[in-house]
């Protein structure tokens, strides 16, 4: 073993402590240990140092070396992880889908910034939403013809339309579903069967509501697209090596887009860019950062068709949509 080995392995340790202590500052950890531990010292409680910055950085410590159980996470599920966890969010449960219309503002009644190691969120502003649009465009129609010729898995040979994607960046909000079905696999466009339609309705009834004031919402300012671009025979569940050699495709979307928020349709959208596995149960009420833009998690319109109950935390999500996309 050479003398550069040890001096490796620990630059290596380093990383990955800072990576985990980014974490949990992500999640808002090291700042409520230091705030115990200021009241802890405010007990008599002899705590390490005597000022707030030794305490913030024994609370990272301690975030890294003892997280909370629900926190516990193998290495390997970690270091799959493309979005972080910004805070998490009690949806509102005062409306049905397309029931009353709902209150105002954060149901918390507190602000919040975001830390200060994520960029900055891509732009609101319509006008630049514009541009954005504009030079997304070849971009998009790139992805497009590379997805109808691809040949990276036995999808092709089964598809009769690539699905690439509908819609445009102006408002900055992305839908990524799962897979075409069987409609979009006919026409070659997302979400034109009745899942699809449940999608327009969705999206209706948040401008008719108009949850996002001064945005206009529909199919068209909206962009709608899937993790796979062709349909899996019998709309079975994509597999692993279908989501590998497909997802290169979304990603170039999502760059090209640059969303202002990103809303995840179902398990394989959220794991492909949460990063983590898990039930939606556990991964919705919560927003993510996936680069310059704020991500959640949802049902799938088609869940919501099998199990009508879905539909209420679905509602209660697009109404947390549109604050996030309203808040810096």
């Amino acid at each position: 073993m050479s003398h550069d080995d040890p001096r490796r392995e620990a630059a290596d340790i380093a990383r990955a402590l800072r990576r985990n202590i980014e974490r949990e500052r992500a999640a808002g950890r090291g700042e409520l240990l230091a705030s115990s531990m200021a009241a802890a010292r405010g007990r008599g409680v002899p705590t390490p140092g005597g000022d707030p910055s030794a305490a913030a950085t024994t609370a990272e410590r301690a975030a890294v070396t003892a997280p909370a159980p629900e926190e516990r996470e193998s290495a390997a599920t970690r270091s799959r992880g493309s979005a972080s966890i910004v805070r998490d969010e009690a949806p509102a449960a005062d409306v049905s889908l397309f029931g009353e219309e709902p209150a105002r503002g954060s149901p918390h009644g507190f602000a919040y910034e975001l830390p200060s190691h994520f960029e900055p969120l891509h732009p609101v502003d319509l006008a630049e939403r514009a541009h954005i649009w504009e030079r997304a465009l070849p971009v998009l129609d790139g992805v497009a013809a590379e997805a109808r010729a691809c040949r990276a898995c036995g999808l092709c040979d089964t598809r009769t339309n690539a699905v690439p994607g509908v819609g445009s960046a102006r408002s900055g909000i992305v839908f990524v579903g799962e897979a075409p079905g069987a409609d979009e696999d006919a026409q070659g466009e997302p979400f034109v069967g009745r899942a699809g339609q449940l999608l327009t309705k969705i999206i209706a009834g948040m401008d008719e509501r108009r949850l996002i004031p001064g945005v206009k919402l529909d199919r068209e300012t909206v962009y709608i697209c899937n993790v796979l671009k062709c349909r899996p025979p019998e709309n079975r569940n994509p597999l692993p090596h279908e989501v590998e050699a497909c997802s290169p495709y979304v990603r170039r979307q999502l760059d090209a887009l640059k969303p202002r928020i990103i809303c995840c349709l179902g398990k394989f959208a959220a794991e492909l860019l949460v990063g983590v596995t898990g039930t939606i149960a556990s991964m919705r009420g919560k927003i993510y950062r996936y680069q310059g833009a704020k991500l959640i998690v949802t049902y799938h319109p088609a869940a919501c068709l099998r199990n009508p109950g879905y539909k209420q935390p679905v509602w209660e999500d697009m109404q947390m949509l549109a604050r996030e996309y309203m808040n810096d």
